[in-house]
């Protein structure tokens, strides 16, 4: 064999050697530079910097000042008390409260510079939308928790972004003015660059009213708005409401909440529970500028089933001139009504409300600090006027659907209001008894005005 050609085969050998050698060197090599990068990587989760660089990008994409806790690890779950955070002008909420959080840290987008974050389990979450804000600049809106990637930059080799695959909420807390969401299990997720949140079980205060159940929660939430999909909440007594719409933490609230069978009872004042029951069904819209001041705006269109008005001066009285006891508790074939309502003012109109076959009454009225200031027709059965002589020829003087109709006013307290029917029936009453008087005698004395007022009290007991 030619001297050439063996030198070549040597160095080909010795090219072979080599590299049989070198690939399980750079498998060693490779192994080597995992664990001291995962321990460079372990090493700056357990330490301040991290910690305080998930503060400061929380609170930076909550426009909030943030602090979190020591943490604690276990593999790959991180543990801590405690994350706080007060919200600046431009935050959805004043105060933030995230206790006992647990989260499960993956380096599969390590090389992306994100620190995933696949699950986000969390013991107790209080947010209270009302309160003192931090005095932080304007920021430019961000959706939480997920930057968009061309705003993520760093110049250096450690991920720079948090990104959240799920989150359990066991037990959630919402507190604004004057309400408050309570006790709700929530489950959070990412959704078209915003989040689908998912919430059940808990009790909605608002006010004094009563408690409402929380049956289900379906929202979308991409900065700054949240949008109600769907809401249902339940009454004790077996009533629900579902709500829709939006809240633009930026401007307004526009919600639509649709009622069905809601017992208006424990909604109603001491005196008027005592005064009226039913179920109220319907549509009522509910609009609010925010940060809210005041109240917010209602207005919608309402009818009760199975009503009831008990003990209701005008009823009485009337019952007393009709001498029919129906009067004094009136079940109630049908009412409804259109409202508007703020902070201050409500208005019905095209209100109704009619027992069949015994009394029907519509008209308009508006109630405003504290006071009452209606106008209604009243409709009773011709029937029921027989013992109330002169009511069909000067009071009920108009015929239509069965009823005779005389308008009425009603002023006052709303708890106790007057109204102007029944001086005007007294009136006539009087007119016709003495008119009758006159007829009978030829001429009015003052015995005989006296005598029929006698007549007048046997007719209408109670009268002055």
């Amino acid at each position: 064999m030619p001297a050439s050609s063996h030198n070549r085969n040597r160095r080909s050998n010795r090219w072979v050697r080599l590299s049989l050698w070198a690939i399980p060197i750079f498998f060693v090599l490779l192994i080597i530079t995992f664990f001291v990068i995962k321990s460079a990587i372990d090493a700056y989760l357990r330490s301040d910097g991290f910690r305080q660089f998930l503060a400061h990008k929380t609170g930076e994409t909550l426009h909030a000042d943030a602090e979190v806790t020591p943490l604690s690890f276990a593999g790959s779950n991180i543990f801590a008390d405690d994350f706080r955070a007060q919200g600046g002008p431009d935050a959805a909420f004043a105060n933030l409260d995230i206790e006992q959080i647990r989260t499960e840290v993956s380096l599969r987008r390590f090389f992306e510079k994100v620190w995933q974050v696949e699950q986000f389990d969390v013991q107790r979450v209080r947010v209270d939308f009302d309160g003192p804000r931090a005095n932080r600049p304007p920021e430019p809106t961000a959706s939480p928790l997920n930057a968009p990637k061309n705003e993520a930059s760093s110049t250096g080799w450690l991920p720079n972004r948090v990104e959240i695959g799920h989150a359990t909420i066991h037990d959630t807390e919402l507190t604004w003015n004057g309400g408050g969401l309570r006790n709700m299990a929530v489950e959070i997720e990412p959704n078209e660059g915003g989040w689908k949140i998912v919430g059940q079980g808990g009790k909605l205060d608002y006010a004094k009213l009563p408690q409402l159940d929380v049956e289900s929660l379906h929202l979308r939430f991409h900065a700054p708005s949240l949008y109600l999909s769907s809401a249902e909440l339940r009454q004790p007594q077996g009533g629900t409401l579902e709500a829709s719409g939006e809240i633009d933490f930026s401007r307004k609230v526009d919600l639509l909440l649709k009622l069905t069978n809601i017992n208006i009872a424990p909604y109603l004042t001491d005196d008027w529970r005592l005064r009226a029951k039913g179920n109220v069904s319907g549509d009522v819209t509910v609009r609010s500028d925010l940060p809210i001041r005041g109240g917010p705006q209602l207005s919608g269109s309402l009818h009760v089933t199975q009503g009831e008005l008990t003990a209701l001066p005008v009823l009485e009285q009337i019952a007393k001139f009709t001498r029919t006891q129906q009067f004094l508790q009136l079940h109630l074939n049908n009412a409804s009504g259109n409202f508007t309502r703020d902070d201050t003012r409500l208005h019905v109109s095209n209100f109704v409300a009619e027992s069949d076959g015994l009394i029907r009454v519509e008209g308009d009225f508006t109630i405003q600090n504290g006071n009452i200031d209606g106008n209604f027709q009243v409709g009773v059965t011709p029937s029921s006027l027989q013992w109330l002589p002169g009511s069909q020829a000067k009071v009920f003087t108009e015929s239509r659907g069965g009823y005779a109709w005389a308008p009425m006013r009603l002023t006052g307290p709303a708890d106790k209001p007057t109204e102007d029917l029944s001086p005007r029936l007294i009136a006539a009453a009087q007119g016709a008894v003495i008119e009758g008087a006159q007829n009978a005698a030829g001429e009015v004395i003052k015995g005989g005005t006296n005598a029929a007022k006698g007549v007048l009290d046997l007719l209408l007991p109670g009268a002055k």
